[in-house]
């Protein structure tokens, strides 16, 4: 199935009043993040939150990742609001520095029903590369409208094979079965280290039939 990056895109000002005035910052200009490829094979969507620190003149700094996504997507997410307008938060008279939170979703065209990742968190050994997703078979959709979600763990092992698939999550028994199912067919480039391949963990949160999948 053919997947694209949403043409609409949201952002939000996080941890901030809903009618927040000049006592905090606010966004002048916007740069919309890129997609990586492997989180477009994977079909990852949803947001990563990003922190920074918005000073008197604009400027910015400390901006890094507060709640990750995954794949890629962080890095991307950090890149955009490094290119965004600020304009400062104002006391008094005065331009004053303020820390901000924002989301910056990614989304794809995909339909509601779908199997799709929310989240995709890996972890390699100390000093060794990351895995990569190179293969992803989903599914077709049921015709179920009812949201599921299923959050797993797993190990991918040196020859890039998910082993090892435990249930953390689950809103019934049916997704977590399908879950452990299509994800156990799904292949990787394994962690590298010292030009060794060597076994990583992972974290996933699969989701489907929700809204945001397709609206």
């Amino acid at each position: 199935m053919k997947t694209g990056m949403r043409s609409g895109w949201l952002v939000f000002l996080l941890a901030l009043p809903a009618a927040a005035g000049r006592d905090q910052p606010r966004i002048l200009e916007k740069t919309a993040p890129e997609y990586t490829e492997e989180a477009r094979l994977a079909r990852l969507e949803g947001s990563a939150v990003v922190s920074l620190v918005v000073a008197e003149d604009g400027s910015l700094r400390d901006v890094h990742i507060s709640r990750p996504i995954g794949l890629g997507l962080d890095e991307k997410a950090v890149e955009a609001v490094k290119h965004w307008q600020f304009a400062p938060a104002i006391q008094g008279d005065r331009p004053v520095q303020r820390m901000a939170r924002v989301e910056v979703p990614f989304r794809l065209l995909i339909r509601r029903q779908d199997w799709h990742l929310s989240q995709a968190l890996l972890a390699a050994p100390e000093g060794a590369s990351q895995p990569v997703i190179v293969n992803a078979p989903y599914p077709e959709p049921d015709s179920s409208p009812e949201p599921r979600t299923v959050k797993v763990s797993f190990d991918v092992d040196p020859g890039g094979v998910p082993r090892n698939i435990t249930v953390l999550e689950s809103s019934g028994e049916k997704p977590a079965r399908d879950v452990a199912r299509f994800l156990s067919g799904w292949r990787f480039q394994p962690a590298m280290q010292a030009d060794r391949a060597v076994a990583s963990r992972a974290t996933f949160i699969f989701a489907a039939g929700a809204a945001a999948a397709s609206e």
